[in-house]
């Protein structure tokens, strides 16, 4: 019998074990089909950038060469980079609904804009493009539904041209990628010009640009036209842009984050756009001012950014700036201010200036009396560097009895 006991127990404990081995395998299995998802989603993205390229373009003496990347034969050469760059981006599949890869490699100079349709990956990473002298048009136009335009050197030569961008993205361009490592300079008008069409209804739009110098353009660095909207803008480095480091112009829905902008006309500028995120940026020793807010901008964001040294403002709202913008928290710039603020009173004076430290007028504020003797009909106004308070009655005579709390905010 106890034998038989000690088997029924022994079989419980077995089971209790298998039990728990099953559990735990259970939950390692899981975790590892979560895992996979998210490695397969990770791979899913990667796959969109391709890894052969489908032609490589390359110097060969006074020959460039088209190389086919599958069969490894020249397809196509002439004297002409652009014209080979461009005939390699127009054999691509047609009407294909995935990307392919044209890479870009040493250094050329173009005779005309290259043009970039959907689905195409251009490689520039191991290239180095100058516009030639009086070509006046873009260095790069693009447009349609995932493309990418990766790294790369691009002069665009602006002293010898009397109009045309580094790059150029129009009509309608969407889920779009520029940048990853790359330079633009000397742009006659402006480093990247996004630019929807109005008359057609085609928006440019869920663009990523990131990771980008651009420097010494006519215009603006980047320049978010109308009908472009709700892309990010990350890691840009603009410096002595004739406009703006980079300006929202007719521009919703757009983060602009992590970004530098130096000696600029304006780091930021924000005209007639709504509902922009502008956070964690440096816009400093601009000409005119770090951050501008202009011409029925409303309800943007603009919290965590640093903004010194800038000519006239740190962060300019301009009398016909719109409504319900968020200014917060940006060093350099002191949008909202509170304390306690303790005067004598002597029985005469009526008027107690007290500093706000605000960088402009506030457009709100609020005064406590803290004290029996700060009691009383009072009236407040404010100028750019004092909340006044005048009393109907002198508050009477005594030493720190008149107690004042405030807080205002422009």
């Amino acid at each position: 019998m106890i034998a038989i006991i000690c088997l029924i127990v022994f079989e419980e404990y077995q089971l209790v074990s298998l039990r728990k081995e099953h559990d735990e395998l259970a939950a390692k299995h899981a975790y590892l089909l979560e895992r996979h998802n998210e490695l397969a989603a990770k791979y899913a993205i990667l796959a969109s950038k391709p890894a052969e390229a489908a032609y490589i373009i390359f110097r060969d003496g006074e020959h460039v060469k088209a190389k086919n990347g599958l069969t490894g034969e020249i397809d196509f050469s002439g004297t002409d980079a652009s014209t080979v760059i461009q005939w390699a981006l127009d054999s691509l599949t047609p009407n294909r609904t995935w990307v392919e890869k044209v890479a870009v490699v040493g250094s050329f100079t173009l005779s005309s804009k290259i043009r970039v349709s959907g689905y195409t990956f251009l490689d520039l990473s191991q290239a180095n493009l100058t516009l030639a002298v009086n070509v006046n048009d873009n260095m790069i136009e693009a447009s349609g539904w995932y493309f990418t335009i990766f790294g790369g050197i691009l002069n665009a030569n602006g002293a010898n041209q009397e109009r045309g961008s580094a790059i150029l993205v129009k009509a309608e361009a969407q889920r779009f990628f520029i940048g990853y490592g790359m330079r633009i300079f000397n742009a006659k008008e402006h480093g990247i010009h996004l630019q929807g069409d109005y008359e057609h209804d085609k928006w440019v739009g869920v663009g990523v640009i990131a990771d980008i110098i651009i420097e010494g353009c006519g215009g603006s660095g980047v320049l978010s036209a109308p009908w472009s909207a709700d892309h990010i803008f990350s890691r840009l480095n603009c410096g002595g842009n004739g406009g703006a480091g980079i300006c929202l112009s007719t521009s919703d829905s757009n983060l602009v984050e992590n970004c530098l902008f130096w000696n600029n006309w304006k780091g930021i500028d924000i005209y007639n756009s709504r509902h922009n995120v502008i956070i964690a940026n440096r816009a400093d020793y601009n000409l005119c001012c770090g951050i501008c807010i202009c011409k029925n901008s409303s309800e943007n964001i603009i919290v965590g950014n640093e903004v010194y040294g800038n000519g006239e403002h740190q962060i300019l709202v301009e009398s016909e700036a719109g409504t319900r913008n968020i200014i917060r928290d940006n060093g350099g710039y002191m949008a909202e201010n509170s304390g306690v603020t303790i005067f004598s009173g002597d029985g005469e004076t009526t008027t107690f200036p007290i500093p706000h430290g605000l960088s402009g007028t506030p457009k709100s504020w609020s005064i406590e009396a803290a004290s029996a003797d700060a009691m009383g009909n009072r009236y407040v106004v404010a100028n750019a560097t004092h909340l006044i308070v005048t009393y109907a009655v002198p508050p009477p005579q005594g030493n720190d009895n008149v107690v004042l709390v405030w807080r205002a905010e422009t």
